[in-house]
């Protein structure tokens, strides 16, 4: 019955062995054994290990550690030698006394017998775990295998040159009752993955406390072994199983409380996974202090939010006065998680080297990320497991990531970093919204007062390749489209609220959201003579230069030629006939119930060529919104043209007057970053 029960526990934690296993596990116990004795084969492991005194070091290890369910829960009374001797199958390459030197033996020993539980723990997942693998792995046949031990680590053994992870057997396929032992000529190194270095290397960096500050442990129930119930019914547990859990290797999950909610961010990665190969940067303890100081002016976070999930239906909400989202701690998780959400990289995931070449750990040591184009070139890029596409910008290159001192894990690279070395366009990025996105308005019904636009309002494709002869010489629009803002009425201009979060694609972070700090508030005009392209879906005729061919014969007989020429000067006049007037006002968190305003002075567009304006200059939010579910500032756009700026006064001195027109076409809204 207590074998079984040991048993049960161990297959818990070889269950990766049992899953994952190669040929190597299917050898079979008659195959050939290449001169080796299988005399005492109806020994049991523990009975081969304990008989020899060359392995009395190994031995008297095994004897005296605990079996560990994690890293907190050892089990009473069952250690490494009744493992050894009950009736689970296992291959354990023993160290002998000569591999195994007294100065290692003895550290071991006095981890046993430290206070800590952890010690006793870590004796099991870096030594006995790292040599004690699930089934029997015999040699019969030369080939190479990757085995899972019972630590999940993943370990070559190469049958042909009778070697684990490059050490020599000096013995081997030693025939037990209840498995194989092999002898080696050393002991296997340990290598932490990056959840364990973060968890268990001393000193524990303040990063490595943020990563594990996130764990939940919990009781499992379904695999625990229940026992009788008490006095008052309710099920007691002969055997409790906990299991820890971290949410950081999740995309994101949610902090609540009664009055708000917000977005908690990780790395979408689990860092913990044998199988995985991850390249993750580690900012040192410096790095992660100035880093942390360097963002905290752009997360200062107010005590009041105008609510603006449900548009003019909303009401302000108050964060607590004191809690885990009251502003101090909203902005602690804020900065931490942005600062460690995007420090991991899937090295299967990155773009192909030179374009055709995976990626290896081997190639990333060398190269850090560089894909052979120009590294300061804008496809040169990196990809974190969060989903951020890390570009070249300036003289910023991703191989900056990188540079720090390098840590060889388990399942992949970590670069110890002196600093958090991402651009500045990353972390306070600029906010680019397309107005062309129709679900970004910000109205509850068309009878909104704050949307009003004719019935021709709608997103127009606009390809500048396809129409080069004219993006070339007055400007491409974004992402090849735009948005018309129809007049509502035959005199009337549109009004519509924007909500000001990012959603560009082509910006360097696409869903930037304002942060606390200055910004030059910028809109994005496109001339109204695109907008008879777009509608036409080709450039006409008369958007080009044309030729006189005049008949010799008869003069009075003229037929013109279309060139490729584009006629500039009936381009200038037409944009004069079709300028824009408008202005712009901005509703902005000010620590208050309900949203400040700003208004800028009316703005006029010449209506010439694509043209970047700037409505507020240098304008600075003093709140931040970043990481907040449910608001966001706002943009309120209208037209301000009237109807003798629609029809303007003709006179002899001035036959073709300016004119503007009611409706509006516009590209984009930029907030740009003021660093």
């Amino acid at each position: 019955m207590a074998n079984n029960r040991i048993n049960r526990y161990f297959g818990a934690i070889a269950l990766g062995a049992v899953l994952t296993a190669v040929p190597g596990c299917t050898d079979t116990w008659d195959d050939h054994y290449n001169g080796e004795s299988t005399s005492g084969a109806s020994q049991t492991l523990w009975e081969k290990i304990s008989s020899n005194p060359n392995y009395s070091r190994f031995a008297d290890i095994v004897s005296k550690a605990k079996y560990y369910k994690d890293n907190t829960h050892p089990v009473d009374g069952y250690t490494y030698k009744d493992i050894l001797s009950g009736g689970q199958v296992n291959t354990v390459w023993a160290p002998d006394n000569t591999a195994l030197t007294e100065a290692e033996y003895q550290k071991w020993v006095e981890m046993l017998e430290s206070d800590e539980v952890v010690d006793g723990y870590n004796v099991q997942q870096q030594f006995l775990g790292n040599h004690i693998a699930l089934w029997r792995h015999n040699i019969s046949e030369p080939g190479v295998d990757t085995v899972k031990m019972i630590n999940g680590k993943n370990l070559t053994f190469d049958k042909g040159k009778r070697t684990l992870e490059g050490l020599a057997l000096t013995e081997y396929n030693i025939a037990a009752g209840n498995g194989v032992m092999h002898i080696i000529d050393g002991v296997v190194p340990f290598r932490y993955n990056f959840y364990e270095d973060l968890k268990f290397s001393k000193p524990q960096t303040k990063f490595g406390e943020y990563v594990v500050g996130q764990d939940t442990t919990y009781f499992f129930r379904e695999a625990s072994i229940e026992g009788l119930p008490d006095e008052n019914g309710r099920p007691t547990y002969v055997d409790s199983v906990y299991r820890t859990s971290n949410m950081l290797f999740e995309t994101q999950y949610y902090i609540k409380d009664e009055t708000w909610v917000m977005a908690k961010e990780g790395f979408s990665a689990r860092i913990n996974n044998e199988d995985s190969a991850f390249v993750m940067i580690m900012p040192s303890d410096a790095a992660w202090t100035a880093a942390y100081d360097m963002l905290k002016p752009a997360y200062t976070y107010a005590t009041v939010y105008d609510d603006k999930s449900k548009g003019d239906l909303g009401s302000s909400t108050a964060l607590p006065a004191k809690g885990k989202l009251d502003p101090d701690s909203i902005q602690k998780m804020s900065i931490e998680m942005d600062m460690i959400s995007p420090l991991v990289y899937n090295i299967h995931k990155q773009p192909k080297r030179g374009g055709t070449e995976m990626w290896t750990l081997e190639m990333f040591k060398q190269y850090k990320g560089d894909t052979g184009s120009d590294p300061k070139n804008p496809d040169n890029y990196v990809l974190n497991t969060f989903g951020d596409t890390l570009r070249a910008i300036g003289d910023w290159k991703p191989s900056d990531l990188f540079e720090g001192e390098l840590k060889e894990m388990s399942n992949g690279l970590g670069y110890v970093v002196p600093s958090w070395n991402f651009p500045s366009q990353f972390y306070a990025p600029d906010v680019e919204v397309e107005i062309e996105n129709t679900g970004i308005f910000y109205n509850m019904n068309s009878n909104s007062s704050k949307y009003k636009g004719g019935p021709g309002s709608k997103r127009y494709t606009f390809s500048n390749t396809t129409y080069k002869d004219v993006t070339q010489l007055y400007g491409e629009v974004s992402n090849n489209n735009f948005y018309h803002l129809d007049a509502p009425g035959p005199t009337a201009t549109p009004r519509v609220e924007i909500k000001l979060t990012g959603n560009s694609a082509s910006a360097y972070v696409p869903n930037a959201e304002v942060m606390s700090g200055k910004y030059d508030i910028q809109l994005v005009v496109v001339p109204h003579w695109y907008l008879d392209i777009a509608q036409a879906s080709e450039i006409d005729d008369k958007f080009y230069v044309k030729n006189e061919i005049i008949n010799p014969e008869d003069e009075t007989d003229i037929q013109y030629e279309v060139t490729d020429e584009i006629d500039t000067e009936y381009i200038e006049q037409l944009a004069s006939q079709n300028k824009y007037k408008f202005k712009v006002t901005l509703s902005y968190n000010n620590n208050a119930a309900k949203d400040k305003t700003l208004a800028s002075k009316n703005i006029e567009y010449n209506g010439l060529k694509v043209d970047t304006l700037t409505v507020l200059e240098n304008f600075e939010f003093p709140y931040s919104y970043k990481n907040l579910i449910g608001t966001y500032p706002t943009l309120l756009l209208e037209g301000t043209t009237t109807k003798s700026d629609a029809n303007p006064k003709v006179t002899a001195a001035n036959p073709n007057p300016p004119r503007f027109v009611f409706d509006l076409v516009i590209d984009k809204i930029i907030l740009k970053r003021k660093n």
